[in-house]
């Protein structure tokens, strides 16, 4: 039970965040396209143009990133196929903002619920509950993010199992989200990022 307890806090630590809905309405000046930068209406200043590879521009241009909590539901069943998963489901918030000098900022307010049959009519509920923020420097090298010196801030990760109404918190170690390397692949409004200590992809929309 332990390791399915561990893949979830994996998953839901590092499912941190994904480039604003497409169809959302966002507020404030019009931009429009003058060049390589963009310029403000209301004789705001102009943004910088960005520089880098088109990875690395889409990473800061789609920033603040929301994860999606639809696809991490879906890899968690199907990388759980040791139990049988009758139910998962994630709500709260888990968002990624990276200035264009690759600071980041990573939030994360989530509860992750997962619900199991085991044999002798058992059933098993694990609900993981995330609070706080980090944030710290990455350096980038191709697609690769490394993170750089001391990292502020911590996630907090609250587990707790219960079997056929029985409750018990199961503490997790989760490395610090400063200490990952990360891989990351950025395009057309969507944002992946997956680390080899992890069997999952995270997508930011």
């Amino acid at each position: 039970m332990k390791r399915w307890i561990a893949i979830l806090a994996g998953v839901s630590l590092l499912g941190l965040a994904g480039c604003r809905d497409n169809d959302d309405n966002t507020t404030g000046a019009a931009t429009t396209a003058t060049g390589p930068a963009a310029t403000t209406a209301a004789g705001a200043t102009p943004s910088p143009a960005l520089t880098g590879s088109a990875d690395e521009q889409c990473l800061i241009a789609g920033s603040p990133w929301e994860v999606s909590k639809p696809d991490l539901e879906s890899q968690m069943r199907q990388v759980m196929h040791g139990i049988n998963v009758t139910g998962v489901h994630i709500v709260g918030e888990q968002t990624l903002t990276v200035t264009p000098d690759l600071h980041a900022t990573i939030l994360d307010h989530t509860t992750t619920t997962i619900s199991a049959s085991m044999s002798n009519n058992l059933t098993l509920v694990i609900t993981q509950k995330h609070t706080g923020q980090t944030a710290g420097q990455w350096k980038i090298n191709g697609n690769d993010l490394n993170p750089q010196g001391d990292w502020n801030g911590a996630i907090h990760v609250d587990t707790k199992a219960t079997i056929n109404g029985r409750s018990g918190n199961m503490p997790v170690d989760v490395p610090s989200l400063g200490s990952i390397p990360l891989t990351f692949t950025c395009a057309d409004g969507s944002l992946n990022l997956s680390t080899p200590k992890s069997p999952f992809v995270w997508l930011f929309r």
